[in-house]
């Protein structure tokens, strides 16, 4: 590319930065690394720099901005209303542009994630890999299971209605067990489940990283679903934050069961309430902002414990686990010094309603806290209707 870094960037989005320095202590990379350079407040003193021809686009000024995990944990403590998110998406996309070698690793990284038979046999090849122990902890993965590909049957009654689910890609080869749950509780709320058919990528991965053309096509496909009656149900933090902000009409599973919780089944109390830590995906605290839709349903039941680390991102960030793994390790581990400060030797899940943040989670557990089982809310949800 020949022409000026980061044009596409609003310059008044730029403006609306006073330099305050409020959004700093909600910056996981300025907490692990103290610079300012790697915060957003320095991000965009840099990206402005740049764009006015005052900066050299160099090694360092490049990894700098490639360091943001696009958290946005910096967008609801900003006093200005600051849209860092507005800025810092054309920037990797700017970036990852100029940098060809890296543009063709991250293709070729994503390729399977809109190739289901692919992503499928690669999946049961790293679940034998898993289970040798010869996975990279790198890989943040749960615990694969080798199985057959599940296909598209429609589950329930309806009596309350059709919800469609978004199986997406890693999230159906990866989280089965968060589907079944899904279902199992949509369907004890009276509604019709119908799975989104082929497994449709939507292109969140792909955005993250810099690989817009590719995340248009992918969202393409899945805005061009045969039928779009039905409310479409995401459980997956991620997917669902990003077709929201693409406009597509979504919904986090968690807030669809707490607009209608009355429909949930009633359980006897015992008087016991389980303890759980309850770890807030960024993309629901901080995008969207229904994460508290967690909290209501979950404490129906059970007692919540708040990691005291106000809310920071845990690291994972889309593909930034694998892509700067010592950032997101050293992120990771101050997530677990926080956990550390709770009273929790009773409890034994971590909440967690992105599958990016339970993978990271899961593949960087302290063997002190192994006791603990990284687990997707809607698992709780329906541990607690169960029957026997």
């Amino acid at each position: 590319m020949t022409t000026r870094p980061f044009q596409l960037v609003d310059a008044d989005d730029l403006a609306h930065c006073v330099s305050c320095g409020l959004c700093l202590p909600h910056c996981p990379t300025y907490r692990i690394t103290g610079l300012d350079s790697h915060s957003p407040r320095g991000r965009i003193t840099l990206v402005d720099a740049v764009r006015q021809g005052r900066l050299e686009l160099d090694a360092g000024v490049r990894d700098a901005l490639e360091s943001c995990v696009q958290c946005m944990g910096c967008l609801p403590a900003c006093p200005s209303g600051v849209r860092y998110d507005r800025i810092i998406q054309p920037v990797i996309d700017d970036l990852t542009a100029r940098q060809p070698a890296k543009r063709m690793v991250r293709r070729i990284m994503f390729t399977p994630l809109g190739r289901p038979r692919l992503l499928f046999a690669l999946t049961q090849l790293a679940s034998a890999t898993q289970r040798l122990g010869l996975l990279p902890r790198r890989v943040s993965a749960p615990k694969l299971v080798m199985r057959r590909r599940t296909g598209r049957a429609t589950h329930g009654e309806g009596r309350n209605g059709t919800v469609e689910l978004l199986t997406g890609c890693v999230m159906g080869e990866w989280f089965g067990d968060v589907h079944t749950a899904t279902i199992e509780v949509l369907v004890a709320m009276g509604y019709n489940v119908r799975p989104t058919s082929p497994q449709l990528c939507c292109g969140a991965l792909h955005s993250h990283s810099g690989l817009q053309r590719r995340a248009t096509k992918l969202l393409d496909n899945l805005r061009a679903r045969p039928d779009q009656s039905a409310v479409l149900v995401t459980n997956s933090a991620g997917c669902g934050a990003h077709l929201v902000g693409e406009g597509v009409e979504a919904v986090d599973i968690m807030d669809f069961i707490a607009s209608s919780i009355e429909l949930l089944p009633e359980e006897e109390s015992t008087g016991i309430r389980e303890r759980i830590i309850v770890h807030d995906a960024c993309h629901l605290k901080n995008v969207v902002a229904t994460h508290s839709s967690t909290h209501h349903v979950l404490s129906r039941w059970y007692e919540l414990l708040t990691i005291p680390d106000d809310g920071l991102c845990c690291g994972a960030g889309g593909a930034y686990s694998l892509l700067r793994p010592d950032e997101a390790k050293a992120i990771v581990e101050r997530k677990y010094e926080a956990i550390r400060m709770l009273d929790a030797a009773d409890v034994s899940f971590i909440s967690s309603g992105n599958p990016g943040c339970s993978g990271h989670l899961a593949s960087h557990l302290p063997a002190d806290l192994d006791r603990l089982e990284i687990i997707h809310p809607v698992q709780l949800v329906a541990r607690r209707i169960r029957r026997p």
